[in-house]
């Protein structure tokens, strides 16, 4: 006969297997814990730099009746959770241009915290990365981009339906992240985003459908006016000895004839067919024989030549890496990004080919009534070509905003980054343009502790409040120096909406556990009374209230030397079960960019690393 003592222990152990198992059963779908990245293959993390990342699709449409077969649009998203505490907690969304480009080419290769190792896998960068104090989200879109997706013929069309199906997105990431809806948030993002990124600022300061207070955008080498940027071909090449002298004359007949366009025209168009021929021309006077193999100027870096055709398509150098990883099935599934059943690609020529843009006024137009009410950042890094740092101040020069034509008198300052001078900086009337010394078309590529220091400025963190990290690097703009930073050693002190590697210390883990945990600490407290009785009822025999027997007592010793694991009953441990096996998705990779040659080019004294994404226009 079993003993009350056996029973009530019997009871307490299955209680705690129910209530472990409710407390970590799989999170519910569309919670905040299902879109959960607890690591990531190939990443081995460091407790001094934790990552806390989310992933995974949300739709942006409202959901309709669709024939059998067609993909509901859905963008993609990877989130990765603030580091360290500043001042307040701030949001960042990236993008990248293309336009079809994918935002891991910023996560990957320009301002997150990893670069590929060149072994398969992932290595940390040790400063740089914008998740160090603000939430960084990178999303795929318009769908079709990266990991997004929907059928073809539910592709954009125009930057306004980009926006609508963005406001969408947002939506449903905050019904899932509400915590996040009413955080200070920048936009910001690099190359044909400078399109993308003024139309989807327009849309948050006009929606009602989310309440997000925006604070500032940001774009860097971004195709935004083409009537200053085209022309800006020319003046660029002079500047930097990339015109010789009998490529001259076809350069200028390109160039007059795209004058005579914009002349004759006040429209403002995206991309302007008449004026592409200034920037071929230039290129098709660089191309050179070196050891029998055609090369010509990356235009992405003039410090940099590639293989012709390609002129820049083939860089970065980490981009072939970036393609093996990314088509991994491991990665794949633990990116959350199964249900894009096309692979991973860098950039998208369907959904370029679908932007037609025909109802898109170019998105320079739209920078007057943003500039009423929220900053702007423009960066450039003075290396690039394809939307250099010319075409960017000739546009500026040109713009009226908050009752002015340019910069006016605004001064100009120099800037220096950890004892380096990184560039200048110029602020007017809510304005900020900032020129990068040394940088490529992808500025956080080649220099990413610069790139920081300068979002971080922008979106005036207090570096009084800041202990550690990026924020102990030294930095100045106009001779003025950011505070003295008390250098922190200690482990990294995170912010209540972030944390370490762990998805038990996170809160919006734990909120989707809530409902299974409940049902199984009911049930925890109903067998603890039952366990209550049995123990009053064993101190009642102790003390003589209840007879005696051997028996009982010969039992009741037996049991408390038999420990739970020698249960015969119990059910294989995980660490029991053999590990799967994880392939490798095989097919479609490119093949690894040809290493670069050197500068063939007299393009002045320059010097540094570079990089610039495969955009397939800009």
């Amino acid at each position: 006969m079993i003993s009350l003592g056996c029973m009530a222990k019997r009871a307490l152990a299955l209680v705690i297997c129910l209530l472990v198992n409710g407390l970590y059963a799989a999170p519910a779908p569309g919670s905040a814990a299902s879109f959960y990245v607890p690591n990531l293959p190939g990443l081995k993390q460091d407790s001094s730099h934790p990552l806390h990342i989310y992933a995974g699709h949300l739709p942006s449409v409202q959901p309709t009746a669709s024939p059998t077969g067609n993909a509901q649009p859905n963008l993609y998203f990877m989130m990765h959770k603030a580091r360290r505490v500043a001042d307040r907690e701030r949001v960042i969304l990236w993008f990248n241009g293309g336009p079809g480009c994918s935002s891991f080419d910023g996560s990957m290769m320009e301002v997150g915290p990893w670069r590929v190792d060149g072994q398969g896998g992932l290595k940390l960068i040790p400063s740089g990365g914008w998740e160090e104090y603000a939430t960084i989200i990178y999303i795929d879109q318009p769908v079709g981009t990266g990991f997004s997706y929907a059928s073809t013929d539910q592709y954009v069309h125009d930057l306004g339906e980009a926006a609508t199906q963005l406001i969408r997105f947002m939506r449903n990431f905050y019904d899932v992240f509400p915590e996040l809806e009413f955080m200070d948030t920048w936009i910001a993002g690099e190359s044909f985003a400078g399109q993308y990124i003024p139309y989807f600022a327009d849309a948050f300061l006009k929606t009602t459908l989310i309440k997000t207070p925006l604070k500032g955008i940001a774009i860097g080498n971004g195709w935004i006016d083409g009537r200053t940027q085209y022309p800006a071909y020319y003046e660029f090449a002079k500047k930097n000895n990339m015109i010789k002298p009998e490529s001259e004359a076809r350069i200028k007949t390109e160039l007059d004839r795209c004058t005579k366009y914009l002349n004759e025209t006040a429209t403002n168009i995206v991309n302007i067919g008449e004026c592409d021929g200034i920037m071929n021309s230039i290129n098709q006077g660089l191309i050179q024989s070196v050891n029998g193999k055609q090369v010509c100027l990356n235009v992405y870096d003039i410090r940099l030549v590639d293989d012709f055709p390609a002129c820049g398509m083939n860089w970065p150098p980490d981009l072939s890496g970036v393609y093996d990883y990314l088509r991994r099935d491991d990665v794949i599934n633990a990116l959350h990004a199964q249900a894009k059943t096309e692979a991973w690609v860098e950039c998208n020529g369907r959904v370029s080919q679908q932007l037609t843009l025909m109802n898109s006024p170019s998105s320079i137009t739209l920078f007057p009534h943003i500039l009423e009410q929220i900053p702007i950042m423009l960066f450039a890094g003075d290396q690039d070509f394809i939307c250099n740092h010319v075409g960017q101040e000739r546009m500026v020069e040109a713009l009226n905003w908050n009752g002015a034509k340019g910069l006016g008198d605004a001064e100009t300052y120099d800037w220096d980054v950890n004892g380096t001078y990184a560039g200048t900086w110029v602020t007017a009337r809510n304005l900020t343009y900032v020129k990068i010394a040394q940088a490529s078309h992808m500025v956080g590529f080649d220099v990413p502790i610069v790139a920081h220091d300068m979002i971080l400025r922008f979106m005036g963190v207090d570096f009084h409040a800041l202990s550690g990290g990026s924020a102990s690097i030294p930095s100045s703009v106009g001779g003025v120096s950011k505070p003295g930073i008390i250098f922190d050693d200690s482990p990294v002190s995170t912010s209540p909406s972030s944390g370490g590697r762990n998805s038990q210390t996170d809160p919006n883990v734990w909120r989707s556990y809530y409902n299974s945990g409940t049902t199984a600490l009911v049930f925890l407290l109903i067998v603890l009374g039952i366990v209550a009785i049995v123990y009053i009822a064993r101190r009642r025999r102790r003390y003589g209230l209840l007879p005696k027997t051997s028996a009982y007592t010969d039992h009741v010793d037996l049991e408390e030397r038999v420990p739970l694991s020698t249960n015969e009953d119990a059910e294989v441990s995980s660490r029991d079960l053999p590990n799967g096996a994880q392939k490798r998705l095989n097919g479609g990779a490119p093949t690894p960019p040809q290493q670069q040659t050197e500068p063939i080019f007299d393009l002045g004294e320059e010097e540094e690393d570079q990089e610039t994404p495969r955009t397939s226009q800009h």
